[in-house]
């Protein structure tokens, strides 16, 4: 198992886990109209099995929808300067994973978008984001909101499946995107192939685990967190040097420090495979 310094790893990336995944199904029917009470009662059924948390499967997944072999997910395995350092440079996505069950990070979900639905935010038009309503599928999605909002740097072909994915995408909203990722049966194809080449077995598309995935992207000088469980994305400001480092700051201070209690923290960065 890996075990990056200052960060503990947990063995499986979940999508929020079943009851995680049916708490946040509850938040997010109350805002989506487009959906009718069938669809609503189907999109409670529909799992994945979830992704493990470890750059080959992200990378595996990420390559079978599109990302040329010339990109690949890595291991961050700390925030300090000297760790962040051994990560390739340019990285344009960075991954995070941590237990969302845990109580202080549902008071401080509660909070933020309270505060931000207050004074609201800048939204860059060109982000892409998609609302989580398969369950088991956060590491699935924040993979594919790191390649959708890097599509012109990576190269990604518009035939790919995720091309495809993206152009059928095009003008719709979150919500509309995130019922559409279940009917996605080349990403989900895909995605349940990569989940079953894992370091461990593959858990049940139901399996109840706390742990989500989550990433942070830059558009427009801004650095966004893309979360599918989340009513919005989140910008926290201004890229200070590089998307690597300024991440690294956000997770500090919006994470690590709202529960210092917790270990589960793990990271990784989209970057070019030279």
């Amino acid at each position: 198992a890996r075990k990056p310094a200052s960060i503990s790893n947990s063995q499986r990336a979940p999508s929020a886990g079943l009851l995680e995944a049916e708490r946040e199904m509850a938040d997010v029917e109350d805002e989506c109209a487009a959906c009718d009470a069938s669809i609503r009662e189907r999109m409670k059924n529909v799992h994945w099995v979830p992704l493990e948390s470890n750059p080959e499967m992200l990378t595996d997944f990420a390559q079978q929808v599109g990302m040329p072999s010339s990109w690949a997910f890595t291991d961050i395995f700390g925030l300090d300067e000297e760790l962040l350092a051994m990560v390739p440079p340019g990285a344009v996505a960075v991954t995070l994973l941590f237990d969302s069950s845990r109580d202080v990070m549902r008071k401080w979900k509660a909070e933020q978008q309270a505060a931000i639905q207050a004074s609201g935010q800048k939204i860059s038009p060109s982000l892409k984001h998609l609302r989580q309503y398969v369950g088991n599928a956060c590491g699935t999605i924040a993979t594919i909101h790191s390649l959708a909002n890097n599509a012109e740097a990576l190269g990604l072909p518009a035939d790919s499946p995720l091309g495809k994915f993206l152009a059928a995408a095009d003008g719709k909203t979150p919500d509309e995107i995130g019922i559409m990722l279940a009917d996605a049966k080349d990403l989900h194809t895909a995605s349940e192939a990569s989940a079953q080449g894992g370091q461990t077995a593959a858990p049940e598309a139901d399996a109840d685990v706390n742990n989500h995935f989550i990433v942070f992207v830059e558009k427009d000088g801004d650095i966004y967190e893309l979360d599918g469980t989340k009513a919005f994305p989140i910008n926290h400001g201004a890229v200070e040097g590089s998307l690597l480092f300024t991440a690294a700051k956000v997770i500090k201070k919006n994470f690590m420090e709202k529960d210092p209690d917790s270990m589960h923290f793990n990271m990784m960065a989209l970057v070019k495979d030279d």
